[in-house]
């Protein structure tokens, strides 16, 4: 019989969202969330493919270019819920993110009645995201 682990472990669900605009997207992403890129496939065109940002407490985003044929273009607005381990994260997203063009604040970082430490906003292709502690029941 296996030990049980006493780490929770990492994310291994990785939702996908399109961007009109892949670059805002990845600005959005990275020095406002901050995720890092990890794969950025692009066509002769400039379109992305796909791409790859990873969070640093575990998991990540899949994206792509919204105007592309094919599965981004299909995507619709995402809702994401963003993981993090410690509130110290999530104060230094929101003091990022809450500044970047485009980015419309649906819920001021504040403590939920069931323990997290969150915000929620909406990117310029209105994805909603929400950063906070709460891992799940």
């Amino acid at each position: 019989m296996t030990p049980p682990t006493t780490t929770t472990p990492a994310p291994t669900v990785w939702p996908s969202v399109g961007f009109t605009d892949v670059d805002a997207g990845i600005r959005f992403l990275t020095e406002g969330l901050g995720f890092a890129v990890t794969a950025c496939y692009r066509d002769e065109d400039g379109t992305v493919a796909h791409a790859e940002a990873r969070w640093p407490d575990g998991g990540g985003v899949m994206f792509g270019s919204r105007g592309k044929p094919g599965d981004w273009g299909a995507l619709g607005p995402q809702g994401v819920y963003v993981v993090a381990a410690e509130p110290a994260t999530v104060d230094a997203a929101w003091e990022r993110v809450r500044g970047l063009p485009g980015v419309e604040v649906l819920q001021e970082l504040h403590d939920t009645d069931y323990g997290s430490h969150e915000f929620g906003v909406r990117d310029a292709d209105g994805n909603l995201w929400t950063v906070g502690t709460y891992r799940g029941a």
